[in-house]
């Protein structure tokens, strides 16, 4: 993960993955700040990045008294509005009195600021839960790309005797048109002998297809070659004709059927993995589904809940085995192992999100975690477990 030192010293990594979920659920302190904002890629309104910081913090200020803020703070001082400026849709920065974390997200967050006694992991837990490695084949006659992908990253890779163009695999020219040899019997001025006779080939058309088929079968050569027995999915980009012309040619076992369509000389890196994500993200609810169908198979056995109440109380004993959460909307409140949860409307000073609390003392006792929008739960309830 490509880490960048900012203002203030403070570390920034431009992705989120499981250890850094981890390291952050390891603390369990009075004073641990959760800051999330939205932010802009670039433009006019990445000025807006920056602002609404700010006003994040000021926010922030009153809550924390003689807590030190100042990596925090470093972020706002002057002449720090390129860092501001190269952002991409989230922003997220994590402090106690032990660390201080910031990121860079490749998904929307919501605006939000929490004081409490662990860090607030909800919003990034669909960087965790649902996180793959997938492929991108970029294809045309002119280039030939691959990208090894996941939400979050997008890198070029060059397996070896992967061809970068269609004439470096056929070593001529696609236009150049094919002689063939031809034999007939022709009368000649020796009788019997049968006369060599080179001619252009008819069909364009064919003779194209026929040369990228083997450049295409060639690259399918280096790909099997390098992916070997993995089972990560590959997307292709192409143009529509290119599809369904590497798809005779392919032999690797995870080709999705869904592709990106259109030139992908004309499009970037971020470009194709944002299109391909869309394709991939389906691909990554097998485990989410197997636990939902879990939930409906085992209601009514005692073996699960949808009461955020039960939940908390066993959620920090290891009981729970798969945990269900809303992750767009919030149960603000607080919770003792004394008193239990107190639930409130609306956010007050010191409260969490209880279903924060929730999905962090079951992902420390083992649990697998699935984030979800409100309108996927079951049963109408912000929170479901199934229990061992």
């Amino acid at each position: 993960m490509k880490h960048i030192t900012t203002p203030g010293n403070m570390h920034l990594a431009d992705a989120f993955n499981k250890n850094d979920l981890d390291a952050l659920l390891k603390h369990e302190n009075a004073a641990c700040i959760s800051i999330y904002i939205p932010t802009h890629r670039g433009g006019k309104e990445s000025l807006q990045n920056q602002i609404r910081f700010k006003n994040t913090m000021e926010k922030i200020k009153p809550i924390v008294p003689g807590i030190d803020l100042g990596p925090a703070m470093a972020l706002l001082e002057n002449g720090n509005a390129a860092f501001w400026q190269y952002q991409k849709d989230g922003f997220a920065l994590f402090m106690s009195p032990e660390l201080t974390r910031a990121f860079r997200l490749s998904m929307d967050t919501p605006e939000v600021a929490v004081v409490a006694d662990q860090f607030h992991l909800k919003p990034v837990l669909p960087l965790v839960a649902y996180d793959t490695t997938f492929f991108i084949l970029a294809l045309s006659q002119n280039e030939c790309r691959l990208y090894q992908c996941t939400r979050q990253h997008c890198d070029e890779i060059t397996p070896e005797n992967l061809p970068d163009s269609l004439s470096q695999a056929l070593r001529f020219d696609l236009q150049e048109k094919q002689l063939q040899f031809h034999t007939a019997s022709q009368t000649s001025q020796t009788p019997g002998r049968k006369a060599a006779v080179f001619h252009g080939q008819g069909g364009a058309d064919d003779e194209d297809k026929d040369r990228i088929l083997r450049y295409f079968q060639a690259i399918n050569k280096a790909l099997t070659t390098f992916l070997g027995p993995r089972s990560d999915l590959l997307i292709l980009a192409g143009v529509d004709y290119l599809h369904a012309l590497y798809r005779t040619a392919n032999t690797y076992p995870y080709l999705v059927k869904e592709g990106i369509t259109g030139n992908p000389e004309n499009m970037s890196a971020q470009d194709l993995q944002k299109a391909a994500w869309k394709i991939a993200a389906p691909h990554t609810r097998k485990d989410l589904n197997q636990a939902l169908n879990t939930y409906h198979d085992l209601k009514g056995s005692g073996k699960t809940a949808n009461d955020l109440a039960h939940i908390l109380e066993q959620a920090p004993t290891g009981q729970v085995k798969h945990l269900i959460v809303a992750r767009d909307v919030d149960q603000w409140g607080q919770f003792s192992w004394d008193d239990g949860p107190v639930f409130h409307s609306e956010k007050q000073a010191q409260d969490q999100d209880l279903l924060n609390v929730a999905a962090c003392h079951a992902l420390r006792n083992g649990a697998s975690v699935f984030p979800v929008p409100l309108k996927e739960m079951p049963d109408d309830s912000p929170v479901a477990a199934v229990f061992y």
